[in-house]
């Protein structure tokens, strides 16, 4: 009995020690992938092919769908999802019959071995997805135990029964060297567990708070028209009073999430769903444009959510599409996307850069704080004038006026370094 006594209080004194090892090798020093994700005007024009081309929304559920996606499409959704969730940075690559997964997630409170390296092994077997290794810094991970923490992980950043819907609806998947095919089962509810996914970093509570309030604030006649000022001073004022007992972070994004979704004329009800009032379509003018407020609060809106490259990539694509359609390429609207991320990012940048911009707004701020005037900037050029002018997106001429954009946005009030402080 003696001897059980003394290997209990040897396990008990070697525990923290074994715990603190484990860690130890767990972290790292360097993280294995650097780059961060670019998205291209290019990967938006493409991505919005490869969706046109295989969209399911038409099919009766139930219906069997195949879709193949380039390894390098792949690793750039992933590298963007990746970033956007959990802030950290991702590739694929693969290696005998095997996709690798490697990620990369900082941790900066911790003051050495503060990065978190992952490497995932997939191959399939008759067809499913099956998990042949994990390693997470310098710890191989036995699979039974890997196959537990992964599942545990994926179901922080979304709902367990939303991820066994989607692992459900699986047929078949085959990888090949350059690609992935993918045959599935089609069910509506897989893009309203995308969508889940994608805003669990969004309070839905907050997100009802402030699609209330923007109905009852346009009942008692702000914003419904005019200048977009007034309706954020108002909504900023709010989130200020909300943040004395909550994440100042978190109510900025559900703010802005709310007025990017309403400015953008997209569906709110998936946004914030109910048999509920609704606010009045967007009138709002910033700079006396309509299309200046709603590219500010589209690219704010995105900003805060963790989304600037994205923010960027769809405000190029969409002037670029418009030389060939529509109202032509606007540096003036290239304009308005650039600053809305410059405002989306300093309002969920930090704590107390949060508190700060929700005082600032909330004590009255002026259009010109806000965004500088843009409007002698070249627009409406259809694709030739476009091409005669500035001859294509990198050319020196393109990067002048893009420079000129990001210059005017430093002078502008609100993004002096010391503004907030």
């Amino acid at each position: 009995m003696r001897a059980l006594f003394k290997l209990l209080f040897l396990l008990l004194l070697l525990s923290p020690l074994a715990i603190a090892a484990i860690v130890w090798l767990a972290l790292s020093n360097a993280p294995q992938v650097a780059e961060q994700v670019k998205l291209s005007h290019e990967d938006v024009a493409r991505a919005k092919q490869i969706l046109k081309a295989n969209d399911p929304r038409r099919l009766p559920p139930g219906t069997q769908r195949s879709i193949e996606i380039a390894l390098s499409d792949l690793n750039l959704a992933s590298s963007y999802v990746v970033q956007h969730l959990v802030g950290g940075r991702s590739r694929l690559s693969t290696a005998d019959d095997a996709l690798i997964v490697r990620a990369s997630i900082e941790l900066p409170k911790l003051p050495i071995r503060n990065v978190l390296n992952i490497e995932a092994r997939l191959r399939t077997e008759h067809g499913r997805p099956l998990l042949d290794g994990l390693k997470v810094g310098a710890l191989s991970l036995p699979n039974p135990i890997a196959g537990w923490t992964a599942e545990h992980a994926l179901g922080l950043i979304s709902d367990k029964d939303q991820l066994a819907a989607t692992f459900e609806s699986v047929e078949h998947l085959q990888l090949f060297p350059d690609r992935v095919q993918l045959s599935y089962r089609w069910h509506p509810m897989l893009i309203e567990n995308a969508r889940q996914t994608l805003l669990t970093g969004v309070d839905r509570d907050a997100l009802r708070y402030y699609h209330d309030l923007l109905v009852d604030l346009q009942s008692n006649g702000i914003g419904t028209r005019g200048s977009v000022i007034p309706l954020l001073e108002a909504m900023f004022a709010a989130a200020g009073q909300r943040s004395q007992h909550a994440d100042p972070i978190v109510e900025n994004t559900a703010l802005l999430t709310v007025l990017g979704t309403w400015a953008s004329h997209q569906n709110i009800s998936r946004l914030v769903p109910g048999n509920i009032a609704r606010p009045s379509w967007f009138r709002l003018r910033l700079h006396r444009r309509r299309d200046f407020a709603q590219h500010f609060l589209a690219s704010a809106a995105l900003a805060a959510r963790g989304d600037s490259v994205l923010s960027d990539a769809v405000g190029l694509f969409k002037e670029l599409a418009d030389t060939d359609r529509g109202s032509g390429f606007s540096f003036t609207d290239i304009a308005a996307d650039r600053t809305g991320t410059r405002f989306g990012e300093l309002a969920t940048r930090s704590t107390q850069d949060a508190r700060e911009l929700q005082l600032y707004i909330a004590r009255g701020a002026s259009e010109n704080d806000l965004m500088p005037d843009a409007r002698d900037l070249p627009e409406h050029m259809d694709a030739a004038t476009f091409k005669h002018r500035f001859v294509g997106v990198g050319s020196p001429a393109y990067v002048s006026m893009m420079e000129e954009i990001e210059r005017r946005i430093d002078n502008t009030p609100l993004y002096h370094p010391d503004t907030l402080r």
